[in-house]
């Protein structure tokens, strides 16, 4: 860690095609949707930059350009930017294996429709002292049935990952969409072109007893579908100085 701030680099899973968003947001990729006239990825870069982060590669497909040509500006000068562009679907762990050659150890992967006010200090530190492979910040909710949920024992080891399920509705915690993970994962990770990192890596890294999770406080947002999208923005309008 530097003095500074942090030395690795955060991966921004920002190329899904945000299906359930589209009602909503028609004419850009979701991780741009506005909020009170920021693009949801500002907003989510600039909290990464105030706590330490200054690297990023931005992991884009659907409507790349759109992303691409926003943070190709000089107002973006305290970031260091760089783009790992899919030509096709590869879903997240397929799109973190595209971005290999920029990996760091650890690396940084924030879901780019997710905002955290993650205490990364803290995620770092425990991720180093537990020597893992993963860590993924937790989130306590009082309906897990959107998310799925996850089980830890008492020592943060991930002991278990269940699926989502309309059926179960209680409360509990889970992925909040900010993970560390070490450089020798991600270079382990299948050549396959498409894979989702959270059905079919991280249950592995579960067996193998490699995942860790530790709980945040919060916020957390996730701003995937159009009730939630618009919570984040009356959120961000309670407190809209801290965002300008």
């Amino acid at each position: 860690m530097k003095k500074n701030g942090f030395d690795f680099t955060a991966f921004i899973l920002a190329g899904g095609l945000g299906r359930r968003l589209r009602q909503v947001v028609s004419d850009r990729p979701k991780p741009m949707a506005d909020v009170l006239g920021q693009p949801f990825l500002e907003i989510l870069t600039r909290l990464l930059v105030a706590k330490g982060i200054h690297k990023f590669v931005m992991l884009v497909g659907y409507r790349a350009n759109s992303i691409e040509e926003y943070f190709n500006d000089s107002r973006f000068g305290d970031m260091e930017i760089r783009f790992s562009r899919e030509m096709e679907p590869l879903g997240t762990g397929g799109a973190v294996k595209n971005a290999q050659r920029f990996a760091t150890d650890p690396t940084l992967l924030v879901n780019g429709d997710t905002y955290l006010d993650v205490n990364i200090k803290e995620l770092y530190e425990f991720h180093k002292v537990k020597g893992a492979d993963a860590t993924i910040s937790l989130f306590r909710v009082s309906d897990v049935s959107r998310y799925g949920a996850v089980s830890v024992n008492s020592d943060g080891l991930v002991i278990n990952f269940h699926e989502k399920n309309v059926n179960f509705r209680k409360s509990g915690v889970i992925n909040a969409g900010v993970s560390l993970v070490s450089r020798p994962f991600i270079d382990s990770l299948p050549e396959q072109s498409q894979f989702s990192m959270e059905t079919e890596v991280f249950p592995k890294l579960v067996n193998a007893g490699r995942m860790f999770g530790l709980e945040q406080k919060g916020p957390f947002f996730d701003i995937g579908t159009p009730e939630s999208y618009l919570e984040f923005q009356k959120f961000v309008r309670r407190d809209q100085h801290a965002f300008d």
